[in-house]
């Protein structure tokens, strides 16, 4: 073959890009004999495209219906080498020598576009694409995969109330259970957090709450952290991304209280994809309970942000961040290796407040209230304070 290698060399380690960031680079082209083309060009691209399939039931007859839908953010194409007329044709022939050819550009990422996003059957995505124009064949091309990234600082969205309210985020799920020769039983679980906006890198800090007043054992509790992802406005799918177990079961009759269980945000597109009408990203933090007759869920949603809180609890200072990109790589669209986009990671983010202490409360009144204030709680006896190393079994009623 005439042309014996085509690659594009991206400026920078990583290729992650903000908007209104330059991209620069060179198509490097190496050539064993003359050949003639009508010219080089090089193509910037980012789009979003979301599939999702729904069944329509008319009577006894079921349809399956696939749904596909794309927003192109920009596509621009720009003649590296050669002639375009001004209908952007190609005109006129122009002759590669043997040996090795480099032509550079650098283009700006437009401003506003909606972060890199890879999900199932759903993706933001924007490429870099050189190709060589040849009269007689298939043109050669190859392409790079960037990640372009969008700076997310909640406090400085509009109308946004991921940190306006001054009460913890709560829910709480519950439900009667029904024997045959004693008394209905109540089973409930409820989780806490302080605030909603969190970076990745940075810890969460769940109160968990879970009463077995049934005469079974329960099964497991866990902590989960979901991303929820809309398709064109209608269709949803959640995507279960952690699931840390906080215990095993709960004998009859027991109360458990977590206070401040720990979990640390991955690294994650961030919320809200702005000027995206393709995919919607939302988060969630649930707790999971299994019960012999249910299964209770209770969940708060939470903001993922690029920028950290550094005036809101747990207190943060410069010199405790690093930040930097992981869970990455790029390829050319002819691996099958798959893409992941890098995003913002805050490695040492460290919370002042170095309480290890888990708080195990003994026999709940019934009648026990819960104020605002999550730290004072009525019970008819003292809570037992004790470091968590210590704890090797829980309460019993």
């Amino acid at each position: 073959m005439a042309v014996t290698s085509i690659d594009l060399h991206l400026e920078g380690e990583n290729q992650v890009y903000f908007s209104g960031q330059r991209v620069k680079g060179a198509l490097v082209l190496r050539i064993g004999v003359p050949v003639i083309i009508a010219g080089v060009e090089v193509r910037f691209r980012g789009a979003a495209r979301a599939k999702w399939s729904e069944t329509v039931q008319s009577g006894t007859h079921r349809t399956d219906i696939e749904h596909e839908k794309e927003e192109i953010y920009f596509d621009d194409r720009f003649c590296l080498w050669g002639k375009v007329n001004e209908h952007n044709r190609w005109e006129g022939r122009e002759v590669l020598q043997r040996g090795r050819h480099m032509f550079p550009f650098q283009y700006k990422v437009p401003e506003g576009v909606p972060c890199s996003f890879e999900g199932p059957d759903a993706h933001v995505r924007y490429n870099v694409q050189g190709i060589i124009i040849r009269y007689n064949g298939e043109c050669i091309s190859t392409q790079r995969i960037i990640n372009v990234l969008r700076e997310f600082d909640p406090k400085r969205e509009p109308n946004d109330m991921s940190n306006s309210t001054p009460h913890p985020l709560e829910d709480h799920s519950e439900r009667s259970v029904h024997t045959v020769c004693c008394r209905p039983g109540r089973v409930s679980c409820s989780i806490s957090l302080p605030k909603r906006a969190y970076v990745p890198g940075e810890t969460l800090r769940a109160e968990i709450l879970v009463h077995n007043l049934s005469i079974r054992k329960s099964g497991a509790v866990s902590l989960q952290l979901k991303q929820i992802i809309t398709y064109g406005g209608v269709h949803t799918r959640t995507l279960l991304l952690k699931d840390l177990k906080v215990c095993d079961s709960l004998r009859p009759g027991q109360h458990r209280l977590w206070k401040e269980y720990p979990l640390r945000v991955p690294s994650l597109c961030p919320s809200r994809l702005h000027m995206c009408k393709v995919l919607d990203v939302r988060y969630c933090i649930a707790v999971e309970a299994s019960f012999a007759d249910a299964v209770l869920y209770a969940a708060v949603p939470v903001t993922i942000a690029t920028v950290p809180d550094i005036a809101a609890p747990p207190l943060m200072t410069d010199e405790t961040v690093t930040e930097y990109y992981i869970y990455g790589c790029t390829r050319t669209e002819s691996e099958e290796e798959e893409f992941k986009p890098k995003y913002k990671y805050f490695e040492d983010i460290k919370d002042i407040r170095r309480e290890k202490d888990v708080i195990l409360k003994l026999r709940f009144s019934p009648k026990m209230k819960r104020h605002k204030d999550k730290t004072k709680v009525e019970s008819s006896r003292p809570l037992v304070k004790m470091k968590s190393e210590d704890i090797s079994s829980s309460s019993t009623a």
